[in-house]
């Protein structure tokens, strides 16, 4: 259970309502979207950022969420499907 988890007890206890908010969105695919917006700034410049203990949790739960949902972690390899059916079709053309 989320509540249970070390690095959300860290969020929620210095941010409640992104607590709320990570709990409401877990298992979801707009967990991963929500994350950016937390761990980026999207404000110019004008975000203030958060705690060091609370951004690494903030990255932690990221992780222990693809941990959890894996079919829900972004690609990081655009190519490595396309590539990887390359590569068996040369091979099956030698």
């Amino acid at each position: 259970m989320l509540t249970e988890n070390t690095h959300f007890k860290i969020i929620y206890s210095a941010f409640p309502r992104i607590g709320d908010k990570l709990q409401t969105l877990w298992g979801n695919p707009e967990f991963g979207h929500y994350m950016n917006t937390l761990l980026r700034d999207t404000r110019d410049g004008a975000r203030k950022g958060f705690p060091v203990n609370v951004f690494f949790a903030l990255d932690a739960l990221a992780e222990d969420h693809y941990q959890a949902f894996p079919a829900l972690r972004p690609r990081t390899d655009v190519w490595a499907e396309e590539s990887g059916d390359l590569l068996q079709t040369q091979h099956k053309l030698r």
